[in-house]
């Protein structure tokens, strides 16, 4: 049994256990740990420090920041036009 304050990378379903994700940093692949450890080691470049847990809502924050700077920029650029016209 595990405690509330610990995190595991085994999500049940269901009642059935599936292996969440991880996402290397680095070289971009997205896979699941063979071994359940602390710190699961990409497969691609043996890299432990770059892997993160994937998450899709962090993918969106990400597509939606970047979003907002093409229309702050574009805001910008609007002003400027009024201003220096």
């Amino acid at each position: 049994m595990t405690s509330p304050m610990c995190t595991t990378s085994v999500a049940s379903v269901n009642g059935e256990q599936m292996a969440t994700s991880y996402i290397c940093a680095d070289c971009d692949l997205e896979f699941v740990p063979e071994k359940l450890g602390d710190d699961p080691r990409c497969p691609q470049c043996s890299r432990t420090e770059a892997v993160e847990p994937a998450d899709s809502s962090a993918l969106q924050s990400d597509i939606w920041r970047q979003w907002l700077v093409v229309f702050a920029l574009l805001f910008i650029a609007g002003i400027a036009y009024v201003v220096f016209e």
